[in-house]
């Protein structure tokens, strides 16, 4: 993607939707939230390269333990969306924290 549209509108894409699986529409309007975030030239050129593709973006942050940070903005309703953006780590990430099941024999260090 970085060779045939440039470096820019990569990394736009990451600081934009580093983390979560974006779907490309073929025509979006201009009020489409790619573009919004991207730029209107930079958005279309991204949409017509990708258009109908759902695609992960990375976000090329370092690995970190995330786990109670993700129960506790799931526990205040948040979207698995949001959550990876808000604490930088892939969609597919929070799903997989979010739907382990906690281990019956761990003991509980503070009981709420």
């Amino acid at each position: 993607m970085a060779d045939a549209l440039g470096v820019a509108i990569v990394l736009k894409l990451i600081a934009a939707y580093g983390g979560a699986e974006i779907s490309f529409p073929k025509h979006p309007d201009d009020s489409h939230p790619i573009l919004l975030a991207l730029g209107k030239d930079d958005g279309k050129a991204l949409c017509a390269y990708l258009a109908g593709e759902l695609i992960y973006v990375p976000h090329m942050r370092p690995r970190k333990s995330a786990r109670m940070d993700v129960l506790a903005l799931q526990d205040e309703g948040k979207q698995r969306r949001e959550i990876a953006r808000m604490l930088g780590i892939s969609q597919r990430h929070v799903r997989r924290v979010a739907n382990k099941p906690e281990t019956p024999n761990q003991f509980k260090l503070f009981e709420d």
